[in-house]
């Protein structure tokens, strides 16, 4: 299952919609609680001996830069080493 990690500054969240998370993540950038924000995929990854869960990222997603109330996003995809 995929899950979307943003974080802004201080703030971070954790949603099922790209889209959302670049909402989420861009209204702190808007509000000027921070100058950027990165959203990532990331695999729900469950334990199966015990009820735990965690993420793992997956090296793709956006990095946001405010200017002048707005928002540009802009895709990145990070190398993986063969």
């Amino acid at each position: 299952m995929f899950i979307y990690l943003w974080d802004a500054c201080h703030f971070h969240g954790v949603t099922d919609d790209a889209g959302r998370a670049r909402e989420a993540a861009a209204a702190c950038i808007v509000g000027g609680f921070a100058s950027g924000a990165r959203v990532e995929s990331a695999l729900l990854v469950s334990g199966f001996a015990h009820i735990t869960y965690g993420y793992e990222r997956t090296g793709q997603g956006w990095q946001g830069q405010g200017k002048d109330g707005h928002v540009t996003w802009r895709r990145f995809a990070s190398q993986v080493a063969s």
